[in-house]
């Protein structure tokens, strides 16, 4: 699968000067910018920051409860309210849709509809797999349709597509 690394800064010329300096001294070493294959990335549901889940989503929504400590003594912003959701649970969380059509463009969320015309969630990534010979996305589902066997519908340019929610990972 795909090595590397992603940095995060909050300061856009801090990231310029630490992007300098990572290629500055990794020179010997080959280091080149890179990113992610789209394909591999939605197939086996590695998230991305800014797509998949963002500032309105909580750690426990996107499956990254393993990586939250809410039993240790450790204080942090938000830790009273992680811990209040864990109690009463998640109201959405990310899953896998499989969609009938050979293309997406996905430039922002798209919302999916049950058939009676009802918001399910909304698709943040997607891209057509060559292995399932469909588009396949990452979706934010809200809990009442987190067991929905029922077809779905995503509408792409103008036209309605069928869609079937999944368990991520793909693959």
């Amino acid at each position: 699968k795909q090595g590397g690394y992603e940095i995060y800064v909050e300061n856009t010329s801090s990231g310029l000067e630490l992007y300098d300096h990572l290629f500055e001294v990794g020179k010997d070493y080959n280091i080149k910018p890179g990113y992610p294959n789209l394909i591999e990335r939605i197939e086996s549901a590695l998230l991305s920051c800014g797509n998949d889940f963002d500032n309105n989503d909580n750690p426990l929504e996107c499956g990254f409860d393993k990586y939250v400590n809410l039993d240790n003594d450790v204080e942090f912003i938000g830790k009273d309210e992680l811990i209040k959701i864990k109690s009463d649970g998640i109201n959405k969380k990310l899953m896998g849709i499989t969609i009938d059509s050979k293309f997406i463009n996905v430039s922002s969320s798209i919302n999916v509809y049950d058939y009676n015309n009802d918001i399910i969630g909304d698709l943040r990534s997607g891209i057509f797999s060559p292995h399932f010979k469909k588009v396949i996305g990452i979706i934010m589902v809200k809990k009442s349709y987190w067991n929905y066997s029922e077809a779905c519908k995503i509408e792409i340019e103008g036209k309605f597509y069928n869609g079937s929610l999944c368990e991520l990972p793909f693959l």
